[in-house]
C-alpha cells in the first residue's frame, strides 16, 4: 500500500505539472513589526564575567574596580604552585586584602586561575550526605 503510494508520487507523468505554492499567503510586507518591551530587563540584573591577566599592581587595581562594580572576574595568574615568587605572592595578597575591604571574595580555581566575586555572590561547597543504606 505504501509502495503503491510512492510509485504514484514518483511516476513520471508529463501531464501533471507541479502546482505552485498557494498565493494566498500574505507577503512579508503585510506583517507589522511589533515593538518589544525591554523595560523589564534591568541593567542591574545582568551579571558580567570579566577575564584578565594579573601581571602587576595596575592589573590588581583593575580587578578590584571590576569586582567592586558587581562583575565576576576570572584572573589568569602564573602557576601558583610552581612559578610563584615573593613579589607575585605580595601582589596576590594585596589583591586579597583589597577584595576583602569591600566584602568580596577571592577563590583559587586551579593552579593558574583565581575567581574574584563581588559581595553579592556567595560560593557554597556542596556536601553530600552519606546514606547508611548505600554503605552496606
Amino acid at each position: 500500500m505504501v509502495l503503491e503510494s510512492l510509485k504514484k508520487i514518483f511516476k513520471k507523468d508529463d501531464n501533471k505539472k507541479i502546482k505552485p505554492i498557494s498565493s494566498s499567503l500574505a507577503s512579508i510586507d503585510v506583517y507589522e513589526e511589533l515593538p518589544v518591551d525591554t523595560s523589564d530587563i534591568e541593567e542591574e540584573n545582568i551579571i558580567k564575567i570579566k577575564v584578565l591577566d594579573l601581571e602587576d599592581y595596575r592589573d590588581a587595581a583593575d580587578v578590584v574596580v571590576m569586582a567592586e562594580s558587581g562583575h565576576i572576574v576570572i584572573v589568569n595568574t602564573v602557576d601558583l604552585e610552581r612559578d610563584i615568587d615573593d613579589e607575585y605572592s605580595k601582589l596576590v595578597l594585596y589583591l586579597k586584602d583589597k577584595i576583602a575591604e569591600f566584602g568580596g571574595a577571592l577563590v583559587r580555581i586551579c593552579a593558574n586561575k583565581i575567581l574574584v566575586m563581588p559581595r553579592n555572590v556567595v560560593i557554597e561547597k556542596l556536601i553530600k550526605e552519606i546514606d547508611d543504606n548505600d554503605s552496606k
